[in-house]
């Protein structure tokens, strides 16, 4: 059996979200699995950037496949905001649809995600509390590190980071 092992990064956030009147520094640990690619653990970060709150939350357990990437519970624990990275498969997504007031799929692979997308579009439309975006973040990975401090602007749906050598602008597109 191949052994898992975990790099963990501290990220510190400086986010304005002129968009939401949101603006607010937020600490986060990302642990990342051998088994995983720097650019879906970075995307952890651009979900939480896009959606960040006092309550949202990364998934506790990566190895925990029920668990949505990242969580917005109310102090009774029932789910307000699930959010999943990729292309999941449709059991997984009508199942949240189920558990949440409000699912959110990122897409970030274009080369898989458009097939996947095509092929589920007509059977996800049926949701009301889903939405689905295309993340065009294909230099994401260029910001990993292992202390991380970056500076978010998010304006118009489009989002930009600058880490004080880097600067991205990652684009999303809404697809449902």
């Amino acid at each position: 059996m191949e052994s898992v092992y975990t790099t963990v990064c501290k990220a510190r956030l400086s986010i304005a979200d002129i968009d939401r009147q949101y603006y607010q520094s937020h600490q986060l640990t990302l642990a990342q699995q051998s088994t995983e690619t720097i650019r879906k653990s970075m995307m952890r970060l651009v979900a939480y950037i896009y959606n960040a709150n006092e309550a949202l939350t990364l998934r506790k357990q990566q190895w925990n496949v029920d668990q949505p990437e990242l969580i917005e519970q109310s102090i009774d624990n029932e789910i307000k905001l699930w959010i999943d990275l990729g292309q999941p498969n449709f059991k997984r997504i009508k199942k949240a649809c189920k558990l949440s007031k409000k699912v959110i799929v990122y897409t970030y692979n274009q080369a898989h995600s458009d097939g996947w997308w095509n092929k589920n579009k007509n059977k996800l439309n049926h949701f009301e509390n889903l939405s689905v975006y295309a993340i065009n973040a294909d230099e994401i990975d260029k910001l990993s590190n292992k202390r991380m401090h970056l500076n978010c602007t998010l304006q118009d749906g489009d989002l930009q980071i600058n880490n004080g050598e880097m600067h991205l602008v990652i684009e999303r597109q809404k697809l449902k």
